[in-house]
């Protein structure tokens, strides 16, 4: 199952355009991280191939708009959506594990902190797209592709790509934060 994950896209739906224009077909899901998670229906009023989308509230989206815990499945997968602003302490994880851990989930998919991010700690699973219209740190806007085979037949697969181009001529460079 591909799903393709984004965030913190504040109003600016154009990378999630370019985005879904080259892997909207191909995607069996898009979620949505919150802070711009209505850009998915902006995106849809474009043209945009949609595949079916999940997403989550953040600080800046309207209260009650989307959940602030999203739980979605892939084939027999648990994996846990939020925008982390309520789960970051600091520089520790910890409050994401511990939810992925209650939750019997195997990855924590989160934004909020604009900088692409992935790793494996404790046995969860952590995972942050980045930015699709503000990115912070040593990247341009980016996203991240998870290809999840069902359990047991190996690992959850994480791609983060940085977006260039536009709209007209997206470009995706794989990158490794």
């Amino acid at each position: 199952m591909r799903i393709v994950a984004v965030s913190d896209t504040h109003g600016d739906p154009r990378g999630l355009v370019a985005v879904l224009g080259k892997l909207g077909a191909s995607a069996h899901m898009i979620v949505h991280l919150g802070d711009g998670a209505d850009d998915l229906e902006a995106a849809r009023r474009y043209g945009s191939i949609m595949p079916p989308s999940q997403a989550v509230c953040g600080n800046m989206d309207e209260a009650g708009a989307h959940p602030l815990l999203r739980p979605i499945w892939a084939y027999d997968r648990k994996l846990l959506l939020a925008h982390g602003h309520r789960y970051l302490s600091g520089d520790s994880y910890a409050p994401m594990i511990a939810a992925a851990k209650r939750e019997g989930a195997e990855a924590f998919i989160f934004g909020h902190t604009h900088v692409p991010f992935w790793e494996e700690i404790q046995g969860v699973l952590l995972i942050n797209p980045g930015s699709l219209s503000r990115p912070r740190g040593r990247f341009g806007p980016s996203f991240a592709v998870l290809e999840i085979p069902p359990a047991g037949m190996g690992p959850i697969e994480v791609k983060m790509y940085e977006l260039s181009g536009g709209i007209s001529r997206p470009r995706f460079r794989s990158i490794r934060p």
